[in-house]
């Protein structure tokens, strides 16, 4: 949804500034611009960057912006739910909870202790997918950061060539002053399109990695509390330990008063 804003955000600039041209022409101008700055940029991130890598650009993007955030206050309650039903009812209730957890990760985890495989295994598996997927996030994020930093180069090189096709215009001065204004234009677009779009990218992406890696350490946590079949609140504890502050807050305002009675009671 951020995505669409920022290119609509971007749209609407550009329309708002070729209002102020006075004629088709320049409009086109306009659009030569914005087609200058952007295939320059991207034919700049296609010299530096192998294909492959670039095409997965999208598929991170896609899967940080459609990707719920990450619940703690919920996963704690269903890692409960589970650890319990777990002690009573065996494998199978591991294999159906695992249906719709809602978390690659825990999925894959409790499929993996439902097949009653070892903790070393399960754990070296799931830092094989994590790593997997936290260097694609940090390949994405050095990719559009280098397209936030070729964008404005290529707008300030498209403002030199409109300069220079000013100068023949010198014994004609009603002229430069519209001229002067579609060649600054492709600097404008250079840095629209790095603070618009390239940058927001790059900081979502860093700032995902970031939530990831607490994430990460609180499915292990998660995941070793439902094998070792651990009491509730002894869980909660566990769990409460590694979420964040705010996270923490929430779950705390969200649990009734007898809630730990119950717990320590039904453990």
């Amino acid at each position: 949804m951020k995505i669409i804003i920022f290119f609509v955000c971007f749209i609407g600039v550009i329309f708002f500034s070729a209002s102020f041209q006075d004629s088709c022409n320049s409009i086109v101008s306009n659009v030569v611009s914005i087609v200058f700055v952007f295939s320059g940029t991207v034919i700049a991130t296609l010299v530096s960057y192998p294909v492959e890598k670039i095409r997965r650009v999208k598929d991170v993007l896609q899967k940080v912006y459609s990707t719920d955030v990450f619940d703690y206050a919920e996963k704690t309650r269903r890692t409960i739910q589970l650890a319990r039903e777990y002690k009573r009812l065996g494998f199978k209730v591991l294999e159906e909870g695992a249906r719709d957890i809602g978390n690659d990760y825990l999925k894959l985890g409790l499929q993996l202790i439902a097949d009653n495989s070892s903790w070393d295994h399960i754990k070296a598996t799931l830092e094989k997918e994590f790593i997997f997927d936290s260097l694609q996030n940090d390949c994405a994020e050095r990719i559009t950061r280098s397209m936030a930093k070729y964008a404005p180069a290529f707008g300030l090189a498209g403002t030199i060539i409109g300069l220079m096709r000013i100068f023949p215009q010198l014994s004609n001065p009603e002229h430069i002053g519209s001229s002067m204004s579609l060649a600054l234009l492709t600097t404008l677009y250079g840095v629209l399109l790095s603070n618009l779009v390239f940058l927001p990218l790059a900081n979502k992406l860093k700032d995902t990695s970031a939530d990831d890696e607490i994430m990460y350490r609180f499915v292990l946590e998660a995941l070793q509390c439902v094998r070792s079949k651990e009491y509730s609140i002894v869980i909660e504890q566990r769990l409460s330990a590694l979420m964040p502050k705010h996270d923490l807050v929430k779950y705390k305002a969200e649990k009734p008063e007898n809630m730990k009675l119950r717990i320590a009671e039904s453990g």
